[in-house]
This record gives C-alpha cells, sequence and structure tokens, in this order.
C-alpha cells in the first residue's frame, strides 16, 4: 500500500474529504518525524515502535574499485512491530 492508497482508505473509513485525510496523515507522519529527529522513541500501542539507532562504521570491499573502504557511522530509524491477534 503506498500513501496515496493510505489516504484513499482513510478517507472512507472516517468520512473525511480526501485532502482532509491527505492533511491528516501528513499531519502524523510530520509529529512521527519530529519527534525521531529529537532522538526520541514512538510507540504505538498494538501497532509498533520506531527508534533511532547508531549504526556502527564499518569496513567493507568496494565492488568497483576492489579496495577496502571505511563505511561511516550514522543513524537509522527501525521499526519494530507488535504481534496483532
Amino acid at each position: 500500500m503506498n500513501k496515496k492508497q493510505l489516504v484513499k482508505k482513510l478517507s472512507q473509513k472516517t468520512g473525511l474529504t480526501l485532502a482532509e485525510s491527505n492533511d491528516f496523515l501528513n499531519s502524523v507522519l510530520d509529529i512521527v518525524s519530529d519527534t525521531l529527529r529529537k532522538k526520541e522513541d514512538v510507540f504505538l500501542r498494538g501497532f509498533g515502535s520506531f527508534m533511532i539507532k547508531e549504526r556502527k562504521p564499518r569496513r567493507t570491499m568496494s565492488l568497483n574499485t576492489r579496495e577496502m573502504i571505511t563505511i561511516p557511522g550514522r543513524k537509522v530509524v527501525k521499526f519494530r512491530t507488535q504481534v496483532l491477534d
């Protein structure tokens, strides 16, 4: 399911217009993004959780040059789903 399909389903389920549903979804995603930028986790009971994790630098071989290179560490967003019954 892509974002457009999600907006359509949200509109059907809530009775909001497509524009209102799109604004609502964008607002929710902005709140989640802003919270993650503050390095805070987001827990949505019954759905899952979004967390910021630190990836360590690592060494690997470049497929183009066959030289060893270092990939720098970075922060990534991890999503962990809750088991839905």
